[in-house]
């Protein structure tokens, strides 16, 4: 795999980063998600999956295919995805949390 390999990683002066690029993207990435589906209470829940796109775009040709891509875009491919990901996680539960409700109250 990508984590711990020199050319995928970054370094804070001699020190490597535990993870790939992408995946230190992806999890900033749900930093800012949760950041973002806060701030806009899940309104545009059918454009952040399109977050998903780049990272995944990215990572299928670099596996399939001679391409090699660079730390520069792995890091905003995984940053987007991150997004997108945690974004649908969001909203998933907050739509479960408000079928929940309904029920209750249906029911009680």
């Amino acid at each position: 795999m990508c984590h711990q390999r020199t050319d995928r990683s970054f370094f804070i002066g001699s020190r490597q980063f535990p993870l790939c690029a992408r995946c230190t993207g992806i999890l900033f990435g749900y930093i800012l998600g949760i950041i973002i589906a806060i701030l806009t209470d899940c309104k545009s829940y059918k454009l952040f999956p399109l977050l998903l796109i780049p990272m995944i775009f990215d990572g299928t040709l670099q596996h399939f295919t001679r391409y090699e891509s660079n730390n520069i875009k792995r890091l905003i491919t995984g940053l987007c995805g991150g997004i997108g990901i945690i974004y649908i996680f969001i909203c998933i539960h907050m739509f479960t949390v408000w079928w929940v409700g309904i029920l209750l109250n249906i029911i009680l």
